[in-house]
């Protein structure tokens, strides 16, 4: 086999507010191509070079050397292969269709181990050539390009890349024949060719109507400006006159739970006591198992109560906020410093009798921060629950808004203030798509985040994204219950396999009881809603924390699902045993640092139990189904566009009149998909997968169709 090893380097954009080095960006060049030959295992002559667009070049060399070991060639390999692949396209360079990149590599070998998987990390990793950063390092810091850079130090750093990646790769090769990696092959196969559908993603793009994106803006600034201003009117009732920051640990610590650390407490003991931070495997850490009384003891040695205050001028600066100093020659100083008392806000704090904060209860080390308290999403929904229970409606009322301001907070940021920075003139947007981020094989997305939306038909910022087309569509494809479905195919579960089969809508049963309502009274949005529940015991969740009925249905669960039940502890055995857990897809989880409590249970449970089941689900079957509507859509020669894939979905903009051969090539793609998982993975699925296509004018407002 003919191996061509490569690696591009390019100028860089503004884009918004960032620096954009994507081949999508119409200002950006490709300053120059080196790539290395390989065959069966050995290099033919030295790095070879072509010079495109460089300063120190005012002719560009010839496309046709590179072109022609590439078409001689039987595989690319690269590290970070979508980038470099992605360039070639847009420049016209045919391809051979296999690609190898060793960033995915690595980030296989490391079976959900979080470790830097860059170039120069996994050069030093596997002690291969290095990559020779300190020749670039200082002019990239001072904003000089490739294209500016002396030419002989962009030939020789990108010389450098080359031979590390080459390295890497026949390492990679040589770790797969080893008989505790060879399960890995089907893992390497799947997300190397996936990288083609990314490929066709992001370079096809979103079309992005930012008139109705601005719209969106709007009303959710709107929102948010009031429920600010309604937060700060009751944090001043539970704190009094006390500076309140809703983005500080410490201060969220006294305005939920009313405790603040005291003024010599040790932070380090703190942290020590309940063993907060990040294990030598990236991995948070476990909170120690501890009795009330410990728990209590460590609080109380660390924290005391907080109370309201009352504001006064302070008396040593005359609420200036500043000391006032004078030269020897009696004139006051240009730059007058703060005032000690306090602290340059003209004003001291004096403490009141009356208790500050909503009254919430912290239940455990498991709460603990190295700033107090958790004050997160999770432990948000979890302190509602406390304060219904205790009828507590001014914790109600202030944990509801600010749940709500957090959330407009990363809609504006995260959604609407990212999709506007990253549409082009062209109104298309080309988000970056990640294979090798997440734990489990799930894609992540970046410039903007497209995988975190909120889901359904009520997320406004879906509003926005439209079809390029005039009288196009845009379809949304999405399995029905897949991960329930991959629970009951991995586990066994026979009550899982015969609800399939007998078409259970298992979300609405769910619902049902977590609504306590019946069947006809169950709505699209609450089933949405229930989705969580129904997946937590999937996950080895158990609902700390939430309404009685509530964990009454997740005991009963086990006892409906036993097989399932049977299945997760077979997991935490076979972690205990020899630290692996393997799909059928070959992938592995490594969790060497995995012990048993004397309840039974096993540290690193819910991720034990959960990366199987998600990452068959979003990490195997929904990769080979994009990999597979690729296949579709080329073989047909569609005018329509794949553009986007989020968690269990594929998103595609329909050009008029091929909704129903769209319709036929998602039918094939995603349900159809027995035989080749059977081929591919060597096991077939006991159960039919199902998918569901809505199609609307645009992302939000969507109406179901049949694919019968």
């Amino acid at each position: 086999m003919i191996v061509c090893v490569l690696d591009l380097e390019t100028t860089v954009s503004p884009l918004g507010e960032i620096m954009d080095p994507s081949a999508m960006h119409e200002e950006n060049a490709c300053v120059m191509a080196a790539w290395l030959m390989i065959e069966d295992g050995k290099t033919l002559g030295p790095v070879q070079t072509s010079v495109w667009y460089h300063n120190d070049q005012p002719h560009p060399d010839s496309r046709e050397p590179f072109q022609n070991d590439l078409l001689r060639a039987d595989l690319v390999v690269c590290h970070n292969t979508k980038f470099d692949v992605t360039w070639l396209v847009e420049m016209d360079f045919v391809l051979p269709a296999k690609l190898h990149c060793t960033m995915i590599g690595e980030y296989i070998f490391a079976r959900g181990i979080q470790q830097s998987k860059s170039l120069k990390a996994t050069a030093e990793r596997r002690d291969v050539t290095r990559k020779k950063s300190e020749l670039i390092d200082e002019m990239f810091a001072q904003g000089v390009g490739f294209e500016r850079m002396p030419l002989e130090i962009v030939l020789e750093y990108a010389a450098a890349d080359v031979i590390s990646c080459a390295e890497i790769y026949l390492a990679q090769i040589a770790d797969l024949k080893e008989e505790h990696n060879s399960g890995l092959w089907p893992t390497f196969e799947l997300m190397n060719e996936m990288t083609w559908f990314l490929i066709e993603i992001e370079r096809n793009g979103i079309c992005i109507d930012l008139d109705s994106l601005s719209q969106v803006r709007v009303l959710f600034e709107n929102e948010r400006e009031e429920i600010k201003n309604e937060l700060e009117k009751e944090t001043i009732e539970v704190m009094g006159d006390t500076v309140t920051n809703l983005s500080s640990g410490q201060d969220m610590t006294r305005l939920i739970y009313g405790y603040e650390f005291k003024s010599d407490y040790n932070k380090k003991a703190f942290i020590k006591a309940f063993n907060i931070g990040l294990g030598p495997d990236g991995r948070p850490t476990y909170p120690p198992r501890m009795s009330d009384s410990e728990w209590v003891f460590h609080v109380k040695s660390n924290m005391q109560l907080a109370y309201r205050t009352i504001a006064e001028r302070c008396d040593l600066c005359s609420g200036s906020g500043k000391q006032h100093k004078v030269t020897k020659k009696g004139d006051p100083y240009k730059r007058q410093p703060a005032c000690k008392m306090c602290e340059g806000s003209g004003a001291v704090y004096r403490p009141t009798t009356k208790k500050a904060g909503l009254g919430l209860i912290p239940e455990g080390p498991s709460d603990a921060t190295a700033n107090g308290f958790r004050a997160d999403k999770m432990t948000i929904q979890r302190l509602l629950v406390q304060a219904e229970r205790k009828n507590n409606t001014r914790a109600i009322n202030f944990l509801t808004k600010y749940s709500r301001l957090n959330a407009l907070n990363t809609y504006l940021n995260s959604f609407v203030k990212g999709i506007a920075n990253h549409t082009r003139p062209s109104g298309l947007l080309h988000a970056n798509f990640n294979q090798t981020t997440t734990a489990t094989g799930r894609l992540s997305s970046s410039r903007p985040n497209f995988q975190n939306q909120p889901k359904g038909g009520k997320f406004p910022v879906r509003k926005a994204v439209v079809s390029r087309f005039e009288g196009g569509l845009l379809g949304e494809i999405d399995y029905s219950q897949l991960e329930f479905r991959v629970a009951g195919i991995l586990s066994g579960d026979k009550q899982i396999l015969d609800d399939v089969t007998s078409g259970k809508d298992i979300h609405s049963q769910t619902a049902m009881i977590i609504n306590k309502c019946a069947a006809d009274k169950v709505t699209k949005s609450m089933r949405q809603a229930a989705k969580a529940y129904t997946f937590a015991p999937l996950y080895g969740g158990m609902l700390a924390g939430e309404a009685p009925h509530v964990q009454e249905y997740i005991k009963s669960y086990f006892q409906i699902y036993s097989g399932l039940k049977a299945w997760h502890k077979k997991l935490m055995d076979g972690v205990i045993k020899d630290g692996l857990v393997r799909i059928p897809c070959g992938r592995e989880f490594s969790f060497p640092n995995a012990v048993r409590f004397r309840n039974g249970r096993v540290s690193g449970a819910t991720q034990i139990v959960n990366f199987p089941v998600q990452s068959h689900a979003t990490g195997t079957i929904v990769p080979l189904a994009c990999v597979r509507a690729l296949r579709a859509f080329k073989m047909r020669n569609l005018r329509s566009k794949l553009i986007l894939t989020v968690h269990d979905s594929i998103v595609i903009d329909i050009y008029p009149g091929e909704l129903e051969q769209v319709k036929e090539c998602a039918v094939w793609a995603m349900r159809d998909i027995e035989n080749e998982i059977e081929e591919r993975f060597g096991y077939k699925l006991p159960i039919p997968l199902d998918i569901e296509m809505e199609v609307g004018k645009n992302w939000m407002e969507m109406s179901e169709v049949s694919l019968n």
